[in-house]
């Protein structure tokens, strides 16, 4: 490992090196500074390429495991190369690698989903008769199945700008983006309709800016705790203790939104489904914030009872 003090002071924040992945950690960056009285000369912003990356610059095998956008950019958090992963926290895997942790997040962005096609579509039911949607998200497709079986799913990978170009280039007739990711980017080229979450459950963690250290790293850690938004981190561990509960084995479209209400209560709507949408299950609880965990637990244990029951092969 190489030795953590030989910055003297600088923080460098490790990220892919797509443009999203880049505004995040810049968001990251002026956090930083405005809450810490950090120079801005002092952070370092280091791009880091990753095996997601790779996969989709060679559109491979649909597979959406996590890790893939998270798993070098932690080992160079483990060997000193950086102070702070700056992940999106719906790819951060349940189990991270011994030694760090998180131990912050950004305030929540909006964590739908939006429809984004060329002409006026309003909604997923304004689609034309056998319509075309670009989503490499096994969970979007189900979904998107569940509510227009006759809607055809093509694989669509690569980061948001060329997923962009894909679409203007007519692959597709729509496809389907994060809402916090077309926020940062201040994108607004073309038609954007939002997804309710009670239609299309979120990923867990989507529209959070998750934020990883190592655990032995005072100084970082005290740092990161002055951004931490401490609502939305309640809302991340209640998202990712919910689909943790079904482990690493299962790969079903899985989807988890967190929200609180009235200051005290917090809801949890979840969904696990087949591929094609043809079997898919929700459910909706609310309970106090102070329970989130055993709420998350039992909700993950519906879950996991209905693809133990009805899904797995």
């Amino acid at each position: 490992m190489k030795n953590q003090e030989s910055n003297h002071g600088k923080i460098i924040i490790g990220t892919r090196a797509s443009p999203l992945a880049l505004k995040q950690a810049k968001l990251v960056s002026s956090q930083l500074i405005m809450n810490n009285t950090i120079n801005k000369e002092d952070i370092i912003i280091k791009t880091i390429n990753t095996t997601g990356d790779i996969i989709n610059k060679n559109s491979l095998n649909p597979f959406d495991g996590k890790g893939l956008f998270t798993k070098e950019i932690d080992r160079a958090l483990i060997d000193g190369e950086i102070d702070i992963a700056a992940h999106s926290a719906k790819d951060i895997e349940s189990g991270l690698i011994e030694g760090i942790q998180i131990s912050g997040v950004l305030v929540r962005d909006d964590p739908r989903d939006a429809l984004v096609s060329l002409g006026n579509v309003k909604s997923i039911e304004d689609l034309k008769i056998n319509a075309l949607v670009g989503t490499s998200s096994p969970r979007r497709a189900a979904i998107i199945k569940s509510l227009r079986p006759d809607i055809r799913i093509k694989d669509f990978r690569g980061n948001f700008d060329t997923r962009i170009r894909k679409l203007e280039d007519n692959e597709v007739d729509a496809t389907i983006l994060a809402m916090a990711g077309i926020n940062r980017l201040g994108f607004n080229k073309n038609y954007i309709s939002p997804i309710d979450v009670n239609k299309m459950i979120p990923a867990a963690g989507q529209g959070i800016i998750g934020l990883i250290t190592r655990k032995n790293d005072n100084r970082i850690n005290k740092i990161v705790d002055g951004i931490n938004d401490k609502v939305t981190f309640l809302l991340a561990k209640a998202e990712r203790c919910a689909v943790s509960v079904l482990g690493g084995s299962c790969m079903q479209p899985i989807g988890v939104n967190a929200t609180i209400e009235n200051e005290n209560i917090i809801n949890i709507r979840a969904m696990i489904a087949n591929e094609d949408g043809s079997k898919i299950f929700s459910i909706n609880k609310k309970d106090s914030i102070h329970n989130y965990k055993e709420l998350s637990y039992n909700i993950g244990i519906s879950l996991l009872d209905y693809y133990n029951e009805h899904l797995i092969k």
